[in-house]
């Protein structure tokens, strides 16, 4: 399960060495970003954009959209951008999300070289240098402008309130998609995974939280995930030589089965009264898996199902049926509208289970995921007409819009916009972790035997070499 966002001291030297480390690598060795590797090329005396010129006019201003909420809401201070509009304040999720969207950016020619690498250099460093939760990996929650550990209403919190190791995992794919698409970034990209220690984060083939219980001022140590977000995280820790046995798979012994809308569904049965975690079966971690990490005999199937749920959901109901988590532009800021959860299918709760059926919606994102992952299906045109105006251009593409009647959910984050800018980028290249650039993204060779006992860092890379499927699902 991903880390809900809900509208809620790097010392001065340790954020100017980072910054060093990252100016340093990206200034050496260097090159001629435009003419060798990025997106621009003369036509007549007129440079055109390589990747851009796959896309239609609408789509390329739905990257435009897209893109000007990170316009609004970055912070040149620390390269972090607001989760939610105008609130300084962010997760290693959506800073995935938002390099995602930067990579993006650049290579649609949304930014030039020297934005980009401006953007970048400023937030590697603060990733290599920003405090971590007990020395150990990035809190759940940063100022955006200060770049300090906050907690979920942004008040300060030096000791920091725990780690989310499927909020990593995102971090740890952008940073892969980065390096492979810009390999000048690669080492400080590398270097901001080797400063954390994943002994009590990765063991036993799963993942493991960590928080902060303020009653006994001490840390506690959680599994973390279920079926769906679960794999996500896990196959890229697997990526990395991670024993990732029972988190990586579908097929593991918390997996069952039920039947919606005349269509199966793979769940995670761990009852949450017991384990704390609610199972939350939406499009986000399926669609962001298969666009990361590609499909497989395994995963193809189950990514399919969550397609025809829906569209087998919206035939019954009589509309477009797109569901996923969102913030929503009112209390209680942020839902789950799910395919199944808690034993009950297509409910709207919060991550405490509370209903809000009421607040139900289409998700802008999951609607565009849905429609670009299954282009050749007629419902996937019903699910991009029905989003295609939900959006201020000005700021950005609303989260959603709501099925009973209340008209846009007009919440702006992160998240949805760089997703959806992600989604493009992943149009144009496919699968992100198929190219030989993204399978060597590991752990610096620089990093001693001693080091990497320290903080349980493989010696190798098993997964190097193994090929990917590159082309999307659909």
């Amino acid at each position: 399960m991903k880390t809900p966002w809900i509208r809620r001291d790097t010392p001065l030297w340790g954020l100017a060495l980072g910054l060093l480390i990252a100016l340093l690598t990206i200034l050496w060795p260097a090159y001629d970003d435009d003419e060798e590797r990025c997106c621009c090329q003369q036509n007549a005396g007129q440079p055109v954009c390589k990747l851009a010129a796959q896309f239609s006019s609408e789509e390329l201003q739905r990257a435009r959209i897209a893109w000007r909420y990170f316009e609004n809401n970055y912070q040149p201070s620390t390269g972090l951008v607001n989760a939610t509009q105008d609130y300084p304040s962010t997760t290693m999720w959506d800073t995935g999300s938002a390099i995602f969207a930067t990579v993006a950016a650049r290579e649609l020619c949304l930014i030039d070289a020297k934005e980009f690498n401006d953007r970048m250099v400023t937030l590697l460093g603060t990733l290599n240098s920003m405090p971590l939760y007990a020395g150990i990996a990035p809190n759940k929650a940063y100022n955006t402008i200060t770049g300090r550990m906050v907690d979920y209403n942004n008040n300060e919190a030096p000791d920091g309130i725990g780690v989310s190791v499927i909020d990593l995992a995102r971090l740890i794919s952008s940073l892969r998609t980065l390096s492979s698409r810009f390999p000048q970034m690669r080492a400080s990209a590398e270097q901001v995974i080797s400063r954390w220690n994943y002994c009590n984060l990765l063991k036993n083939g799963q993942m493991y939280g960590l928080y902060q219980d303020r009653v006994m001022d001490e840390m506690r140590v959680f599994q973390e995930g279920r079926l769906g977000y679960e794999q996500y995280a896990g196959k890229i820790f697997q990526r990395l030589g991670f024993d990732m046995s029972v988190s990586a798979t579908y097929n593991n012994e918390y997996r069952a089965d039920t039947t919606i809308d005349g269509i199966p569904i793979a769940y995670d049965k761990r009852d949450p009264r017991k384990y704390g975690a609610y199972n939350y079966v939406v499009t986000e971690s399926y669609a962001l898996e298969q666009m990361e990490s590609g499909g497989d005999a395994e995963f193809t199937p189950l990514f399919h199902n969550i397609y025809e749920v829906q569209k087998a959901h919206a035939k019954k109901v009589g509309h477009v049926v797109a569901v996923s988590e969102d913030h929503i532009d009112r209390e209680p800021w942020f839902l789950y509208n799910t395919i199944f959860v808690a034993g009950s299918p297509w409910q709207t709760i919060t991550d405490t289970g509370v209903d809000h059926h009421e607040l139900r919606s289409i998700s802008t994102k999951a609607a565009m995921l849905l429609a670009q992952l299954f282009p050749d299906e007629a419902y996937s045109q019903q699910l991009d007409q029905s989003v295609a105006y939900a959006y201020d251009e000005d700021k950005g593409w609303y989260s959603g819009i709501y099925e009973t009647g209340l008209g846009y959910n007009k919440a702006l984050t992160e998240n949805t916009n760089g997703i959806i800018l992600e989604s493009l980028l992943h149009k144009a290249v496919g699968t992100f972790s198929a190219s030989a650039e993204a399978r060597a993204f590991h752990f610096p060779a620089s990093l001693d035997r001693e080091a990497r006992t320290q903080q349980c860092i493989p010696e190798h890379n098993p997964l190097l070499q193994t090929p990917v499927v590159q082309e999307p699902h659909g």
